[in-house]
């Protein structure tokens, strides 16, 4: 079947065969935790944020155009990838299977959720401004994504969008459920004011004691049948383990976690011209990353080699208030692809990635010889013979 891209579907990229420019992405048994860890994974890890006592390293002040001094900060992403067992780890002590997670302040808490698998629900809690354990969130769990039971994998996913804008996502669920609308300003000054434009929705704020900007830490805890086993960092995509040559599930997995949100008439598009079947409308503003940053295939298998729409790290600035065409974004890389794992080829983005506009602009991404050095011959062979 052709892998044809409707118009707005693109790409993204990491430094692993399972992330795309993480800060961190390590097996958890690579960090023991105890003397003795157990082979299945952590049930209790806290894992330090890069560079948070640094100020100004994740957050910047600048003045828009109407002189006003503004706060922004880079979105970024936290991925807990784990497992259910067979047997819980505090057998006769605390059989019941949970899965808690939260940013913290030093030790005080920011945001957590609390996921019982054994009662099928789920919790958010604060610290609220008056320093109390508040619940802002409850709800169910989907059972048609999560059965939590033995040999079954989860991944947990927190994302920072900016101060106090938190997603949880829970094996492409959200774990929340209602929105604030309000009118958005335009990066237009007209006769000293800025202009406004029509209503958008958003998260409701996460009204917590501090930011999650303000979090140096996050600890994440399991009791019972599950195991963490994994951790990733970064303003990035990431995705789960073992799925070398296998892009359209990878491509599936971004697409139900990111900030799509498909209407029933785009669905239909969808399935009928594209390979993109199993799609889902997304999570739209409770997703992860946007649309445009879903792999791209070659085939069902196959990676293409060049994906122009990879996920921005730290070093591309901030847009300060710019006007964003989302079509052409410039904050935003191209790169040369492995095409079996979709990393960055040679896992090297400094000779194989530039800059969205760089590459539309002609860039050497752009050129007519644009990564022919990441063109897999044996694949190549193998789509040529129809046996792929």
């Amino acid at each position: 079947m052709m892998f044809i891209l409707i118009a707005t579907l693109s790409i993204f990229l990491t430094c692993s065969a399972h992330s795309r420019l993480c800060i961190d992405d390590f097996d958890l048994k690579d960090r023991p935790y105890w003397d003795h860890p157990d082979p299945r994974g952590h049930q209790i890890y806290d894992y330090e944020i890069p560079h948070a006592k640094e100020p100004g390293y994740w957050t910047k002040v600048y003045k828009d155009p109407a002189l006003t001094l503004r706060r922004v900060a880079w979105a970024r992403s936290f991925y807990m990838f784990g497992t259910f067992s067979e047997e819980p780890s505090n057998k006769g002590y605390d059989d019941d299977t949970t899965i808690t997670a939260g940013l913290y302040n030093g030790d005080e808490l920011i945001y957590k959720t609390v996921i019982n698998c054994d009662e099928g629900t789920w919790e958010n809690w604060i610290l609220n401004k008056t320093s109390q354990l508040e619940q802002i969130y409850h709800g169910e769990i989907d059972t048609s994504l999560t059965s939590c039971k033995a040999g079954e994998n989860f991944d947990l996913i927190l994302k920072n969008d900016n101060f106090f804008l938190a997603n949880w996502i829970f094996n492409a669920q959200p774990l929340q459920h209602t929105v604030r609308r309000f009118e958005k300003e335009k990066n237009k000054v007209i006769n000293g004011k800025r202009r406004i434009v029509s209503t958008v929705k958003r998260p409701l704020h996460i009204k917590s004691k501090y930011s999650v900007y303000n979090a140096t830490k996050l600890s994440f805890e399991a009791t019972g049948r599950a195991f963490f086993n994994r951790l990733a960092f970064g303003p990035c995509n990431a995705w789960p383990k073992g799925m070398e040559s296998q892009c359209q599930k990878v491509r599936e997995w971004v697409q139900h976690r990111s900030k799509s949100n498909f209407t029933e008439t785009t669905m239909k598009l969808i399935k009928e011209i594209t390979a993109d079947g199993n799609f889902t409308p997304g999570l739209g503003t409770f997703g992860n990353n946007m649309f445009i940053f879903v792999p791209k295939c070659l085939t069902e298998k196959y990676f293409s080699f060049i994906q122009p729409t990879i996920h921005s790290d730290r070093d591309i600035p901030l847009h300060e208030g710019k006007r964003v065409d989302i079509n052409k974004p410039d904050r935003a890389y191209c790169c040369c692809t492995d095409m079996r794992t979709g990393r960055v080829f040679n896992d090297d983005r400094e000779k194989n990635c530039e800059t969205n506009k760089e590459c539309q602009d002609g860039g050497t991404m752009g050129g007519s010889n644009a990564c022919v050095h990441a063109l897999d011959s044996k694949v190549l062979a193998e789509i040529t013979a129809g046996t792929e």
